[in-house]
């Protein structure tokens, strides 16, 4: 974040917001960028009277990206989960940086190609029925996206990827946890033997399967 202080000049405010704070408000005109340095910032919106997390976001990661095209609107709540310190740059500013730092572009363009990704992802979960399912599908791509069995991956991050509930998320974690399939922690997760989990889930997607299909006969 201080490079970017740096290059973006004295303008550009670092603010500081208290856990539980708002940074901004669906509906609300989109005119800055948000670029985290410390805590952690929670995106939601209200579908069908239900607020549903669409988004965690944490050190060095920009939000509010929808500032870049000129008189939209945000179309979440941004919320601090935690004491958080972010850098908030004008959109004009933002863009006059980018043309003369094009490696921040690519940067920017990494990022939102991992949030389409993880988009998706939710996407994918919302329309299974089974948490269980969906709590297995987003741990097995983890794990191949990272290649490791310790997964840093809170209940909140968890929760947000599968599309479900936090209470719901935890309630499966801690069944999988008991019958042996994985190891929690605090902030993360450990598969032991991901074979295993491949397993069940291809068990409970083919049960899935037969229920959904004498269910439409």
């Amino acid at each position: 974040m201080e490079q970017w202080a740096e290059d973006s000049g004295t303008d550009t405010p670092r603010r500081g917001f208290s856990a539980g704070e708002t940074l901004f408000y669906a509906g609300a005109p989109a005119t800055e960028l948000y670029l985290i340095g410390t805590g952690r910032v929670q995106l939601f919106k209200r579908a069908r009277g239900v607020e549903r997390s669409i988004g965690l976001y944490g050190p060095e990661e920009l939000l509010g990206e929808e500032a870049l095209l000129p008189g939209t609107h945000r179309n979440a709540t941004a919320q601090a989960i935690e004491p958080t310190q972010a850098l908030v740059i004008e959109s004009d500013t933002f863009r006059a940086l980018v043309r003369r730092r094009p490696e921040l572009g690519e940067r920017v363009m990494r990022q939102l190609i991992r949030r389409l990704q993880r988009t998706e992802e939710q996407l994918d979960n919302f329309h299974l029925a089974d948490p269980t399912i969906r709590v297995l599908n987003t741990l097995l791509r983890a794990f191949d996206d990272s290649g490791e069995e310790l997964l840093e991956l809170s209940p909140l991050e968890l929760s947000t990827r599968t599309a479900l509930a936090l209470d719901q998320t935890k309630a499966v974690v801690a069944q999988l946890r008991d019958r042996g399939y994985l190891s929690v922690g605090d902030q993360t997760i450990t598969i032991g033997n991901p074979s295993v989990l491949r397993q069940l889930q291809a068990l409970l997607s083919l049960k899935e399967d037969v229920r959904h299909g004498l269910a439409c006969r």
